[in-house]
């Protein structure tokens, strides 16, 4: 009898050994979270502090103090720059990976090298009207100009070079996957909005760093030095206050700049019908917002702080846009301490909305078909019908929807006079032209069709490709969902139940990636690259 006893629950009055040591719990994963990323830098860079503060005050000669204050300031600006990108990143509630910043960086560093700079520099300040005979006027107007073209258009374009190669790999999916390996293609592409802006300003903290640390700084140092006859600890103070604000200023600055036309990049990509024209709009609203910094202070420096305050909320915006997009669109990124409205007022893509298709019967004694994005869906009252795969009979209810209840005779009572008549209603004139004409006939159900089989992409169906013998091995794991969008019942999407990303062409030609475990959502018309050679339309 004691084997069939139920198990003593533990006493939820002590502490369990991974509460005590959390380190040893296996439900948490430490090296999954973006914060040990940013615990680790930041105790490497107060190691890394401290140490070179002392050898500041250890070192015998001016040229070695200074060399020992080129890595301070080296650590300084990247860690007060990797608190800002952590911050966008925490905000954004994207799914990528911290390190989707690292290549915008890299590219950036790459192109602020002489061979790479000196073409720009060549184009935008010799040809185009951006030299220094205007940037350096003391007439707004024309400094105005001149950081137009030789700061705005040039410095923009460059940092949105690695936006734009990131916007490529998603456009022309279908053709440039190949040439990548799975992971390295994920990690390079922008998908949308929220990507772009990733990109943008992890692109424009790259600027800042290589622009701050190995121009400003040791300029202004050696400037001090100079004009102080030796005194390089008053130079380095004052390398530090040019320092603190430069950096600073780069969420209302060139990470701003680069994130809002990296917002607007990232928008091309979802609306590509219009991507000549939004490209050109983020990049002019980069340029002005950047050209107005910098020259708004020939008329007076406190038209700065209009300038920042408005260049911050562009960028803030931007990136609530990108969320709200996110989550109304893809299913991601949720929202947010009432800042985001979700909601499925409006289809996407500007795709006409999806009819509801009918409701599947549920399977004999099996459990309810979860919904798409993970939520449950009611149980359905199912009313009478035919069996399934059978038709229903003339003028019966769908399946899915409770039969109207049969009219109750009429009952007759003791010396009450007959019943009258009942002629069918013919209704004035008057009344048939304020009369609602009966809705149309429910359109018909959408289907899948790959590789000659067809599915019908009813909700809760789950479609398995290895199944199908025209495919083979080319099949397998390939598997899919049909669900229900929790918060629009009339709109249902296919959802990846594979390990590799699918890419799905939509009727405007837009191609949205479909990542394992998210979905697309489903109409006719669309096609769906499965990979492999393996292509799928849905007709309906």
């Amino acid at each position: 009898m004691a084997n069939n006893m139920p198990p003593v629950p533990r006493d939820h009055d002590e502490a369990s050994f991974s509460e005590i040591v959390p380190i040893r719990s296996g439900k948490i994963n430490i090296f999954k979270s973006p914060l040990f990323i940013f615990g680790i830098a930041t105790a490497i860079a107060t190691v890394l502090l401290f140490g070179l503060m002392q050898g500041l005050m250890n070192a015998s000669t001016p040229q070695a103090r200074y060399g020992v204050f080129r890595s301070l300031t080296m650590v300084i600006t990247a860690y007060m720059l990797m608190l800002s990108l952590f911050a966008v990143y925490l905000y954004s509630r994207t799914d990528r990976k911290f390190w989707y910043y690292v290549f915008p960086i890299v590219v950036i560093c790459i192109l602020l090298t002489p061979p790479f700079l000196r073409f720009f520099i060549f184009v935008f300040r010799e040809i185009l009207p951006g030299g220094a005979n205007l940037t350096k006027s003391p007439i707004f107007f024309n400094a105005f100009i001149g950081m137009f073209f030789g700061a705005g258009l040039m410095e923009e374009l460059m940092k949105s070079i690695p936006v734009l190669f990131g916007a490529g790999l998603t456009i022309f999916a279908v053709r440039m996957r190949g040439g990548l390996p799975p992971g390295l293609f994920d990690l390079l592409r922008v998908r949308s909005p929220l990507d772009g802006i990733l990109m943008g300003v992890a692109s424009g903290a790259g600027f800042i760093f290589l622009e701050t640390w190995d121009q400003y700084v040791p300029n202004i140092v050696v400037q001090v030095f100079k004009a102080t006859k030796g005194n390089d600890l008053g130079a380095f103070g004052l390398g530090l206050m040019l320092l603190f604000p430069r950096v600073i200023n780069g969420l209302a600055g060139h990470m701003a700049y680069a994130g809002v036309f990296g917002y607007f990049i990232g928008l091309a990509v979802i609306r590509p019908r219009k991507a000549p024209q939004l490209l050109l709009i983020g990049w002019l609203t980069a340029a002005t917002m950047h050209a107005l910094w910098n020259s708004v202070g020939t008329i007076t420096e406190y038209l700065n702080y209009l300038v920042a305050g408005g260049t911050v909320i562009a960028l803030i915006a931007c990136l609530l846009k990108a969320r709200q997009l996110e989550a109304s669109i893809f299913g991601r990124s949720g929202d947010t301490s009432g800042s985001i409205v979700v909601g499925a007022s409006g289809p996407a893509y500007g795709m006409a909305p999806v009819p509801a298709a009918p409701a599947a019967p549920p399977q004999w004694g099996g459990p309810q078909p979860a919904g798409q994005w993970g939520n449950p869906q009611p149980t359905p009252q199912w009313g009478g019908g035919p069996p399934p795969g059978f038709p229903a009979a003339p003028g019966a209810p769908p399946p899915g929807y409770p039969s109207a209840p049969a009219a109750a005779p009429p009952v007759a009572f003791p010396g009450a006079p007959p019943p009258a008549p009942q002629y069918p209603y013919q209704g004035s004139p008057q009344e048939a032209a304020t009369t609602p004409m009966q809705a149309p006939a429910a359109p018909m159900p959408l289907s899948l069709t790959v590789a000659g089989a067809s599915f019908p992409l009813m909700p809760g169906a789950r479609i398995d490709l290895g199944m199908l013998p025209a495919l083979g091995e080319r099949g397998r794991g390939l598997i899919a969902e049909v669900s229900v969008h929790p918060r629009n019942p009339g709109v249902i999407g296919l959802k990846n139940l594979g390990s590799a990303t699918w890419y799905a062409r939509l009727r405007d030609g837009t191609v949205q990636p479909v990542e394992p475990q998210r979905n697309v959502r489903l109409a006719g018309g669309i096609s769906i690259d499965f990979g492999g050679g393996i292509l799928g339309a849905v007709v309906g």
